[in-house]
């Protein structure tokens, strides 16, 4: 693993390499924050150490500018100023660790650890998360009707949850969330999915155990319990009459993902019907509404979220 060192005192830097060759990575060295930016996008870190005070640009501001480049990119900042207001400030700029000087080499050698384990487990969620958005794309492509269905999906749920007042986090969530809802369909045969001819009652019943076999997909994920209920819930009305659980109380969100599944397949081609037009398919959204198998203020942020976008939905 790669390891930034930023100082602007060569002995400083000289003593930082040497404390970490034990832990056997590599160390690059930047005498400031200017240079240690460039390093960053010459070269791909595991983390940055980096001094409080220094010219050019101090800790501070190169803190703010590598996780304005990559957020999850850990920092430690040292320094010898070990006041709150100081801590607090490496805070606000986005540090993950700090260190007092004069440095403890033995706990410096432990929080990098620390620090790059995170990183390695970070690595790991995000090749997952590649490999299931890869699995999730392969269900897409045995059904030609439904190419495109997750990232249109994602669009559609994540205009509605802007519309609801949703945080950044539970935007990340439900983006990955509606990306990943159909992946239990991997299961599910081709002939069956094509769904071109009348399906029995018990091809049915297989189609509907997608949410849980989706579930289960996802359990290996560290992100699981935040991307379940978009996964398990999908199909879940707030009447009762949903799938898996025949909940009655859905979350917001989900049923935010509910109706934009429901109205890219409703203006989507299938083999059995033609596309219906955007606004029939919204007069099927407030006839859910109606019946009690969505929420209004949903379908009302959904309409909104259309009529903000319409631009690009007229276009899609």
């Amino acid at each position: 693993m790669r390891v930034l060192v930023v100082d602007d005192e060569p002995t400083q830097r000289l003593l930082l390499m040497r404390a970490l060759a034990p832990l056997g990575v590599e160390v690059a060295e930047a005498r400031n924050g200017k240079e240690a930016l460039d390093l960053l996008r010459e070269k791909f870190f595991h983390l940055v150490l980096t001094d409080l005070h220094m010219p050019v640009m101090d800790g501070l501001e190169l803190i703010r500018a590598v996780k304005a480049q990559d957020p999850f990119l850990p920092v430690i900042l040292l320094t010898a100023d070990g006041e709150r207001e100081t801590r607090l400030k490496g805070l606000e700029a986005g540090a993950d660790d700090f260190l007092n000087r004069p440095l403890d080499l033995a706990e410096l050698r432990l929080r990098v650890k620390g620090q790059l384990e995170r990183r390695r487990l970070q690595e790991e969620v995000e090749e997952l998360e590649k490999t299931l958005l890869v699995l999730m794309r392969a269900v897409e492509a045995k059904d030609a009707y439904t190419a495109g269905h997750g990232e249109r999906v994602a669009r559609y749920a994540l205009w509605t949850a802007e519309e609801l007042g949703a945080s950044p986090e539970e935007l990340k969530d439900l983006k990955m969330g509606a990306l990943l809802h159909d992946i239990g369909k991997i299961a599910i045969p081709d002939h069956i999915l094509r769904g071109d001819y009348p399906l029995t009652e018990a091809e049915w019943a297989f189609i509907r155990r997608h949410p849980e076999v989706g579930d289960e997909i996802l359990k290996p994920l560290r992100a699981h319990p935040r991307l379940r209920p978009y996964v398990r819930w999908h199909h879940e009305k707030p009447d009762g009459s949903g799938y898996p659980d025949g909940l009655t109380e859905v979350p917001l969100l989900v049923q935010a993902l509910s109706a934009a599944d429901i109205y890219d397949a409703l203006t989507s081609v299938r083999a059995y019907r033609k596309p219906l037009p955007p606004e029939e398919a919204l007069e099927a959204l407030a006839k859910e509404a109606a019946q009690g198998r969505l929420d209004k203020e949903v379908v009302r942020a959904f309409r909104s979220a259309l009529l903000r976008n319409r631009a690009w939905v007229l276009r899609g």
